[in-house]
């Protein structure tokens, strides 16, 4: 029960997110009808990711075999990185626009296995990365907390826990999506422009970037501009987005922005808000309770039965492959695992897609917008 809690909650959301957004046209991508295994969290068990891993962050994409997986080096983190070429293409090159997936709490480019190969096969370049803090990427934590160091061999390849203290947040993760498809030159040649496609929290990333709103509102960020939204004014756009996916939408970097539901009454509110204050106490701000439950309960047979009971279509699809992308992460993160789950339940929940709509509306309404949601989702049903 708390495995599944730590795994559902971040992206609970119990208001409507279509009544709240415009039709949009379908973008250039395989039809839904295809993308009823393609989309599901567990694909079948043929994951790049078994290829060595290396620390190049100067390889474009046109230079990459059809299928590779490395860590890049962002602000002294490694990142862990997944790209896929089109397989029919001898240079790897096409006319249709790159592809980012960007993952859901605690998950990993596993999470795409299945839908990297689809796309790939469709004729689609494909970018899948680790975000900060989760998956095979750095976990950053201040060495005098305590972190603990990952056994010298093990069974996966995990970015090094830097000795380093950052504040997570959807804009800082879209800070680095734009940041990884500036240096990749993604979807630059031919003009080709980026679709982004997100499930959870990672949908919030993707809107963060295609927005630019990250902009100016993280400590790291130097750089006022955004590879991917560009700029814009009334009359043009140097945006590189030609689409957004969004599946199963989170309602902010935690639950807290249910808080915002215009149905509730200030009653309800303070009522909801103190019982997330009573959570955070003793459960999420809780760091040796995290550190115990990580170190002492977590185990991949309680993690396959957690995550089977959220598979309700095809459980079988729970394979080791799955069991292991979640497990590695955060046995071997040590304190920085800690500290990404404490910070994603205890932080700041930043903007609802809702309110992404309401700023920045002139740039949602003009590009292709997909919202998917499972009718039977069985963690945030409709």
């Amino acid at each position: 029960i708390i495995v599944r809690a730590l795994i559902a909650a971040p992206v609970v959301n119990s208001f409507s997110l279509s009544t709240r957004y415009p039709s949009q046209p379908s973008i250039s991508i395989p039809s839904l009808r295809k993308w009823n295994s393609a989309i599901s969290l567990s694909g079948a068990p043929d994951l790049a990711s078994s290829a060595p891993s290396i620390h190049d962050t100067t390889a474009k994409s046109a230079d990459l075999s059809s299928s590779a997986s490395k860590f890049w080096k962002w602000q002294n983190h490694d990142i862990f990185t997944e790209v896929r070429l089109p397989v029919h293409n001898d240079d790897g090159r096409t006319n249709k626009p790159a592809v980012v997936l960007l993952h859901g709490f605690g998950a990993s480019t596993t999470y795409w296995r299945e839908t990297m190969n689809t796309l790939q096969n469709e004729g689609y370049e494909v970018h899948a990365l680790d975000l900060l803090g989760q998956g095979r990427s750095s976990k950053p934590v201040p060495i005098e907390t305590g972190t603990s160091v990952p056994p010298s061999s093990p069974p996966v390849e995990i970015g090094a826990n830097t000795n380093e203290k950052v504040e997570y947040s959807i804009n800082l993760w879209a800070k680095l999506v734009d940041d990884y498809a500036k240096e990749h030159n993604v979807g630059s040649d031919d003009d080709r422009g980026v679709v982004l496609m997100g499930n959870s929290l990672g949908s919030l990333v993707a809107l963060a970037a295609a927005t630019g709103d990250f902009v100016g509102t993280i400590p790291i960020d130097t750089d006022e501009s955004s590879y991917l939204a560009g700029t814009r004014d009334e009359e043009s756009s140097s945006s590189r987005i030609r689409g957004i996916c969004l599946f199963n939408c989170a309602v902010g970097l935690n639950s807290r922005n249910l808080l915002k539901n215009p149905t509730y009454d200030p009653v309800q509110r303070a009522i909801l808000n103190w019982l997330f204050d009573l959570f955070d106490f003793f459960i999420f701000d809780n760091e040796l309770l995290l550190t115990y439950a990580l170190n002492n309960i977590v185990t991949k047979d309680l993690l396959r039965d957690a995550l089977k009971s959220l598979y309700t279509h095809d459980p079988e699809r729970v394979d080791d492959e799955l069991v292991d992308s979640f497990y590695y992460p955060a046995k071997l993160g040590g304190s920085g695992a800690v500290e990404a789950i404490r910070q994603i339940y205890t932080n700041d929940a930043g903007l609802t897609p809702m309110e992404m709509h309401e700023k920045y509306d002139d740039v949602l309404d003009s590009m292709p917008l997909h919202l998917i949601w499972g009718m039977e989702d069985v963690v945030t049903p409709i």
